[in-house]
């Protein structure tokens, strides 16, 4: 299969290893042709290389106006959903000037693989899993050099010096096969040293179902929070089966985790997993009202929002709309909204909508699923640049997504949850690699504009072959 050409984000979906991508639209087939076109000529005016232009303000505002051209959504004015003028596409500082607002964000799903672990090498089932996540060299096989791009050192690349996120969270993966619960203390810990301040957090990942004495068993709380875990992350469908929230299983876990002084649970929901029968029932959320009332000083953060490709949050909405805007559910958006967006960014501007009206502006987080979706600056600069325009607000009774919404998504209210203060003065990572990056134009001059998950059915069912290997 040919190499799709660069650009500023991928155009279709990207999984993270837990559910199959659809195959590239029609559109989003021509929004590639397109842009390479757009960005060509572009980058050949400027006398710099399309990739160096496809890394630029310009080559993401690029990339939208080829989004609303395929979509036939308006480029500027009171009915377009991701406004951006052609100046903002043929000039450098008028791009800069579009996607200059610099609010705190805080990220609270990103993820790695552990390359130090013993049975993560190229010619091992589970390092045949890592490299499945990352399908651009389709060429070449699974090497050192490969497992590396899901390193460590390069989500600290990814995520920290080649984007605006302030502070990340270290999340779980299920089982901690590939991201144990040590490695992302480890992690949360290397990230803070180098930047001389707090910028990353971690989770504790449990599986109330995993026999105890498991790295991610209940009775691995203790220890886990001795790592200095901030919250419980957990999947309510596995590789070893389902169970919910409101059951005894769950709340068994719950009571474990009170007694422990957590207060916050995030928990996957929506985007099924791929590891077996069943498992697409026990992702929905028809748990969260009856945990939410059973347990009403935890606080419950649906991972994805309860998002289905193809169906949107329907479900999660229906479930929890009788909790509403001040009730202790909370939605992230990680995937859902990249999801949304490359499907048609008014997509995206409907999810959002939908999400605000049912729980308001204070009950949503910012999530991007890196490095997944490689450097988490692409979402970050669509929903900047995203808005509800009036005529879908007034029919549909949307909120706006204004700037005191936007800041609040991207991390205040992500803050508020895990106790950080936004205004404290972070130091940037250390300053041979500040000064290398300002020397270079920022954090955007060497994005390195790859994604690392699966793109096809095809290479998502090999990834599904090796984990059954596995397991």
């Amino acid at each position: 299969m040919p190499r799709p050409p660069r650009s500023p984000f991928p155009l279709s979906d990207v999984s993270n290893g837990e559910w199959c991508p659809r195959p590239p639209t029609d559109r989003q087939r021509l929004a590639a042709r397109l842009l390479a076109e757009e960005a060509g000529r572009r980058a050949r005016r400027l006398g710099v290389s399309r990739r160096d232009f496809l890394r630029t303000a310009a080559g993401t505002a690029t990339a939208f106006m080829v989004l609303n051209t395929v979509h036939g959504l308006d480029q500027w004015g009171d009915a377009a959903v991701l406004p951006v003028r052609r100046e903002h596409c043929n000039d450098l500082a008028a791009g800069h000037e579009l996607l200059e607002a610099r609010p705190f964000v805080m990220d609270v799903q990103t993820h790695h693989v552990d390359l130090t672990l013993p049975y993560i090498q190229p010619a091992s089932v589970v390092g045949q899993i890592a490299c499945g996540l990352r399908f651009l060299q389709r060429d070449l096989p699974c090497s050192t050099e490969k497992l590396e791009l899901l390193s460590q050192m390069n989500y600290v690349k990814e995520v920290f010096v080649d984007s605006e996120t302030a502070v990340g969270v270290v999340s779980g993966v299920p089982l901690g096969t590939l991201l144990p619960p040590e490695t992302m203390a480890k992690t949360r810990d290397l990230v803070n040293q180098l930047a001389g301040s707090e910028r990353a957090l971690s989770q504790a990942m449990i599986d109330p179902t995993a026999a105890p004495g498991s790295p991610t068993a209940t009775d691995s709380l203790p220890h886990q929070l001795a790592l200095g875990a901030r919250a419980i992350k957990c999947y309510t469908g596995t590789p070893a089966g389902g169970w919910w929230l409101d059951s005894d299983v769950g709340h068994g876990m719950l009571e474990q985790a009170h007694a422990a002084g957590v207060r916050l649970i995030n928990v996957h929901k929506g985007f099924p997993l791929g590891f077996g029968p069943m498992v697409d029932g026990y992702v929905g959320t028809r748990d969260l009202p009856g945990a939410a009332r059973a347990w009403p000083d935890l606080t419950f953060v649906a991972y994805h929002s309860g998002y289905f490709p193809g169906q949107g949050i329907t479900q999660f909405l229906a479930d929890v709309a009788p909790i509403g805007r001040h009730g202790n559910v909370y939605a992230e958006i990680g995937s859902a909204f990249a999801t949304a967006f490359l499907t048609a960014p008014d997509q995206a501007a409907h999810l959002l909508g939908q999400l605000l009206k049912t729980l308001g502006p204070k009950r949503i987080l910012w999530g991007t699923d890196s490095i997944w979706w490689g450097s988490p600056q692409w979402q970050i600069d669509a929903f900047k640049t995203l808005v509800i325009p009036p005529a879908m607000r007034e029919q549909f009774g949307y909120p706006p997504l204004d700037k005191r919404t936007k800041a609040r998504i991207l991390g205040l209210n992500a803050a508020r949850l895990y106790g950080v203060n936004p205004r404290q003065r972070r130091c940037r990572f250390p300053d041979a690699i500040d000064r290398a990056r300002e020397a270079q134009g920022g954090f955007r001059a060497e994005r390195t504009l790859r994604a690392y998950g699966p793109r096809t059915r095809r290479e998502f069912l090999a990834l599904l072959r090796h984990e059954a290997r596995f397991g």
